[in-house]
């Protein structure tokens, strides 16, 4: 009988600072809890899906770690899809409801999404759900609301402290935004802390952002950053027609890479230093071999 542990090592990498004003992101302290991902297979190679906490040991550069707990990967994605209907949405608003009735048919049915609008303040028009049917009616019914512009920093912010849990398993943002003014108040402290509990979460900002001013400078910026260093997608249409293709091609590679990933657990670890540099994972259950991942996204 062997037990066998992973050779691999995950490098926590510190984030890629954002040249100027807009963030100052490096250097700043993240959240205490850490996330690694682990595909554990038996001697066939096949998976093994039963693995169980207590079994899992995780290091930091050869020092223990406290591995608080322990999620499997088949657990469905919980989906925050922010809407922007400010004033610059209006001449796209047929396509984006189009759009969103694509992204909500072609995102497989497990997956719970949650819709709100980010036009001045965030509002939520429907929590957490898997019900399609009331997500699609309530999609057909957004409207511009005028004198408004977007407030994409606060919606982010504020969606994730009172609508995600802390045992959320696979969190992920759909941001779908025209290039219209930012209006958000967020200063910069809050927002980056933000950024370092998305990375430590692993979770994923996917950003949909079609053409609609001659704005757009702080919104393309921010975007492009979450996308960077959560592992998603940005994607820039210049006409709003194409919504609905690029948001149910988006929907597909999402069910794509959760069945991708679904076999990788997701190891929630503490340890003595918060910033942690190299991990190593490994199990004490015999005639188990062990892969480790920094995220769920796909090898680039």
């Amino acid at each position: 009988m062997r037990q066998t542990r992973s050779n691999l090592t995950v490098r926590y990498l510190r984030l890629v600072c954002l040249i100027g004003a807009l963030m100052a992101i490096c250097g700043q302290a993240v959240a205490a809890e850490f996330s690694v991902f682990l595909v554990a297979s038996d001697l066939k190679g096949q998976p093994v899906g039963d693995l169980r906490a207590e079994e899992v040991t995780v290091t930091e550069s050869g020092t223990a770690c406290t591995v608080t707990r322990l999620q499997p990967g088949t657990e469905p994605m919980k989906v925050a899809l922010l809407v922007d209907n400010s004033e610059a949405s209006g001449n796209a608003l047929l396509a984006l409801r189009e759009g969103l009735e694509s992204f909500l048919d072609v995102l497989p049915a497990q997956h719970e999404v949650g819709l709100f609008t980010i036009a001045g303040q965030v509002r939520r028009l429907v929590d957490f759900t898997a019900d399609r049917e009331e997500l699609v009616k309530r999609s057909l019914a957004i409207f511009a609301q005028r004198g408004s512009s977007t407030v994409l920093r606060d919606g982010l912010v504020e969606t994730w402290k009172r609508r995600f849990e802390d045992d959320d398993a696979w969190p992920v943002f759909v941001v779908v935004t025209s290039d219209g003014s930012e209006g958000s108040a967020m200063r910069d402290e809050p927002f980056n802390e933000f950024v370092g509990q998305l990375r430590a979460r692993s979770a994923t900002v996917h950003t949909v952002m079609f053409k609609a001013s001659r704005g757009g400078g702080v919104q393309t910026n921010v975007s492009l950053f979450l996308a960077e260093n959560t592992g998603g997608i940005f994607e820039s249409i210049a006409a709003s027609s194409a919504l609905p293709t690029v948001l149910s091609k988006l929907a597909t590679t999402m069910g794509a890479q959760y069945e991708a990933a679904k076999d990788r657990y997701r190891v929630v670890f503490e340890c003595d230093n918060d910033t942690p540099t190299e991990v190593q994972a490994g199990v004490s259950r015999q005639d188990t071999s062990v892969r480790i991942f920094a995220s769920r996204q796909p090898a680039p």
